[in-house]
């Protein structure tokens, strides 16, 4: 059993093949803002779902929209599965390759405290997860070549690297959000036998 399966607030990473491909960026600033987040503020009655930091009504900006997702890899879909709201602490997290390249020292060993009072475990506790996580991830990384180098064509044939997005959870907007990314070209549909098959419902 996953000694740190009890943590609330776990480090995550996208697959290299689907980094910066997300539904936000398919949409317009003013579906996703102010409509999308409103809804999502107010669905999650303007808390972290991880931590429960609730900001002051000046400082929602801290509360980020979060899309929880999976990914085919051989048909190169993103899944969105649901949006959570996360406070900008916890976000750094499901991004975490990224926060290390863009955040300063200090600002590392701030989140590392945060981690450690969300998950109520020691610095130590958290240096021991860090490190299960990257022979982990190394295997994780071995798999995602593996399969790019099985999903890429014979020399000679075009290859298609383009990403397309399914919808998969009961998010605010959705006909609209699905409308938007058929009119982009982007839009990938299962048929329910597919997503029975694949234990995706």
């Amino acid at each position: 059993m996953d000694e740190f399966a009890h943590y609330k607030l776990k480090i995550d990473s996208k697959p290299s093949m689907f980094h910066g491909k997300t539904v936000r960026k398919n949409l317009t600033d003013t579906l996703w803002r102010k409509k999308i987040r409103a809804a999502i503020l107010e669905r999650k009655k303007h808390r972290c779902v991880i931590c429960n930091y609730t900001p002051h009504i000046n400082d929602l900006r801290r509360l980020h929209v979060h899309e929880v997702e999976e990914f085919d890899f051989e048909n190169g879909v993103v899944k969105l599965l649901d949006l959570n709201l996360i406070c900008v602490d916890c976000h750094s997290f499901q991004h975490f390759k990224r926060s290390q390249l863009v955040l300063t020292k200090e600002q590392l060993a701030n989140l590392a405290k945060h981690f450690c009072n969300v998950n109520n475990c020691t610095m130590e506790a958290y240096e021991q997860y860090r490190q299960s996580l990257k022979e982990k991830r190394f295997n994780e990384m071995k798999e995602e070549i593996r399969r790019e180098l099985q999903l890429k064509k014979p020399l000679g044939k075009k290859h298609s690297t383009d990403i397309k997005f399914a919808i998969l959870g009961d998010i605010p907007y959705k006909d609209l959000v699905i409308e938007r990314l058929k009119n982009k070209g982007v839009y990938y549909e299962y048929d329910n036998l597919q997503v029975k098959d694949k234990g995706l419902s």
